[in-house]
């Protein structure tokens, strides 16, 4: 590893410590939510450091760690995501089966708003998907064409990352597998990069991707997708936790090899499933020293 890797690893677990101590802190503290904005400002530092490690796989697992620590200040800011959202109707707060509900969820009446960046402002006429790569002819097709292929609409719970889980939501809009039909995997693609408006990515598996409830999605509970929860069209994965769910859909490109995205990048879980709690490369409890 080269001596600027080991400095930034130096500063890395530098900047963790101190933001668990600022974390334990906080409680006792006049203004907890000052503390934790605090732990939040070393963190990111900590994560600005990431680009200086020039092993991938290292710098992977050193964003594994900090993300699992920001994850920790979401979950002390829980309460709020869990109450109803003025703009959608109330969701259940109560199941009969308690294994319907992921490991380490706690469920929201509200619908709440988390993303990368600000909402783009796109009209249905802007909205163009390309569907390219391993593929054996290149696709892009407005919401018209897409609308105009068979479309479905299923109902399923979502699972964020963060640990809320909100039940029941009804999506309409056409399987992933159609358009992928309409392009043409080629056999050597097994993976696929999905993007969004304006610079955010995610990977996951084809046979994913064809999975019956993956949708390009224009519509909740009957009405158009709000475009703060991802309209005019975004990806549906009820299989996976919600980042997986790409909002703003632009591009699925096919690829023969698992090409980590945006979150991916900065230690979040390749494949991500709510089941398996895969919140973070290396499991939620695999939590040693970065270096």
């Amino acid at each position: 590893m080269s001596e600027t890797s080991d400095d930034a690893l130096a500063d890395i677990e530098r900047l963790v410590v101190r933001a668990d101590d600022v974390r334990k802190a906080a409680p006792s503290r006049r203004q907890p939510e000052a503390a934790r904005e605090q732990a939040m400002v070393l963190l990111d530092a900590a994560r600005a450091q990431l680009d200086r490690i020039v092993d991938g796989e290292v710098r992977r697992r050193a964003a594994a760690r900090i993300a699992r620590r920001i994850a920790d200040l979401d979950l002390d800011a829980l309460a709020p995501l869990l109450e109803p959202s003025a703009d959608v109707r109330r969701a259940p707060t109560h199941v009969d089966d308690p294994a319907r509900v992921p490991p380490g969820q706690h469920l929201t009446a509200g619908w709440p708003v988390l993303h990368v960046g600000s909402v783009p402002q796109l009209r249905p006429a802007d909205v163009r998907l390309t569907v390219t790569g391993r593929v054996r002819q290149r696709q892009v097709l407005p919401l018209a064409d897409l609308q105009a292929l068979p479309h479905t609409t299923v109902t399923r719970d979502l699972h964020c990352v963060t640990r809320w889980a909100r039940l029941d939501n009804t999506w309409t809009g056409v399987r992933v597998r159609e358009v992928l039909d309409l392009a043409g995997v080629r056999p050597e693609a097994t993976h696929a990069v999905v993007s969004g408006h304006p610079a955010y990515s995610t990977n996951l598996d084809v046979e994913v991707l064809r999975q019956d409830d993956v949708l390009l999605a224009w519509a909740h509970d009957g009405a158009p997708l709000p475009a703060a929860h991802g309209g005019p069209l975004r990806l549906v994965v009820p299989s996976r936790y919600g980042w997986k769910s790409v909002k703003w859909v632009s591009e699925i490109r096919l690829t023969d090899r698992d090409v980590p995205g945006y979150w991916e990048e900065r230690g979040y879980h390749d494949v991500g499933d709510p089941w398996r709690e895969q919140r973070f490369r290396g499991g939620d409890g695999d939590d040693e020293p970065v270096g």
